[in-house]
């Protein structure tokens, strides 16, 4: 999972769209209820083991090397979610100088695979910022790892099904140093997840909080950003340029798959009028994106995760488009979803520094 996901659903799981809820509700309740045994399904190690693809992992018969805890290891950050076709990441941080990894899988009844995995990831140490700008976050560039951390992306196959298992992590440096082992217990969800979510959802206004200060932006009103700049005779000149979204649109289908739309504009200010320290603008930049991957919603955690694996980008006439295959998806959004009725807000939190305090929280409102 360079993120996470993608599954066909059983059709027999398939919920209802929304525009049905009053004909169909008892039978698409009873058919959430269906996936969520099923995602509790216990998976054999053996099972795992044998059908995942791990970046820079080798498969060894048999049991790891014995730790002797000269190092840390901590991955407080991993999730206890993954998807199908897509896996799940795991990222790790380590007071020594880490190149490698140990994982073997565990069913939950305590039984090991007879199998681990040795996983190369001295060259895994960095930083990545979103590629692309999307309908979320779209002013702040998307930290999705520390410098100092590092990640094991587990990949599955078509053989992994809806349940549960769990895995045993151990991290080692050049010296042959090999930390103490962690465990954790992961559930593979379906794709989709509640018929409360289904439906065409549109874009209304967006909150963005940063420093305890709140900006709320209504569909049509400019995101400015404000500055102070010299100009070549010294002087000084207020600055200004803004985006405004057109409209935004997120459809998340019964099938498990979602579309994305959205249009907005930038303003572009005269650089030649700039240089005279005045301030003039240039046509508007018309950016539209649109989107197509899998949703997953885990009602437990009111929790929904988008995963794009085709894209369209057109700006000024220009079309950039993308496509990914099974376990190279791009996760879009992974948050809190908070739904009431016809009213769906999606809230994304901020923490860059990992010191447990949100530095900025965004909020997404649509309506049906």
């Amino acid at each position: 999972m360079k993120i996470i996901f993608r599954s066909a659903l059983v059709a027999a799981l398939l919920i209802a769209t929304s525009c049905g809820k009053d004909d169909d509700g008892g039978n698409s309740s009873q058919l959430e209820e269906q996936a969520e045994q099923l995602e509790q399904t216990p998976l054999e190690a053996n099972t795992v083991a044998d059908n995942v693809l791990i970046e820079g992992g080798s498969k060894m018969e048999g049991m790891p090397p014995t730790p002797n805890g000269a190092i840390s290891l901590d991955i407080s950050k991993a999730g206890e979610t993954a998807f199908l076709n897509e896996g799940f990441n795991i990222p790790l941080s380590s007071d020594g100088d880490i190149v490698g990894a140990y994982l073997q899988f565990k069913s939950n009844d305590g039984t090991v695979a007879d199998s681990y995995y040795d996983i190369d990831i001295s060259s895994d140490f960095s930083f990545k910022k979103a590629a692309k700008r999307s309908i979320f976050k779209k002013n702040i560039d998307q930290l999705v790892a520390k410098v100092d951390e590092a990640n094991v992306d587990v990949d599955f196959n078509a053989q992994i099904e809806p349940g549960t298992f769990c895995y045993v992590i151990c991290v080692y440096d050049q010296e042959g140093n090999i930390s103490n082992p962690s465990e954790v217990c992961v559930t593979v969800e379906s794709w989709g997840g509640s018929d409360a979510v289904v439906g065409k959802w549109e874009l209304v206004k967006e909150e963005y909080t940063y420093e305890g200060e709140t900006n709320v932006y209504n569909l049509g009103d400019p995101d400015c950003d404000e500055w102070t700049s010299s100009c070549e005779n010294g002087e000084e000149v207020e600055m200004s340029v803004c985006y405004t979204q057109e409209y935004g649109i997120l459809e998340l289908k019964s099938d498990g798959s979602f579309v994305i739309d959205f249009k907005g504009s930038d303003q572009n200010y005269d650089e030649e009028a700039f240089n005279q320290c005045e301030l003039a603008y240039t046509d508007d930049t018309v950016f539209r994106y649109q989107s197509n991957g899998n949703w997953a919603y885990v009602s437990s955690e009111d929790r929904l995760t988008l995963v794009e694996y085709s894209y369209s980008i057109d700006e000024d006439g220009e079309t950039e488009t993308g496509t990914a295959e099974n376990g190279d998806a791009d996760l879009v959004y992974d948050g809190t979803a908070q739904i009431n009725g016809n009213s769906f807000i999606l809230i994304e939190v901020d923490d860059y520094d990992g010191d447990g305090v949100t530095d900025n929280t965004y909020k997404y409102y649509f309506e049906k």
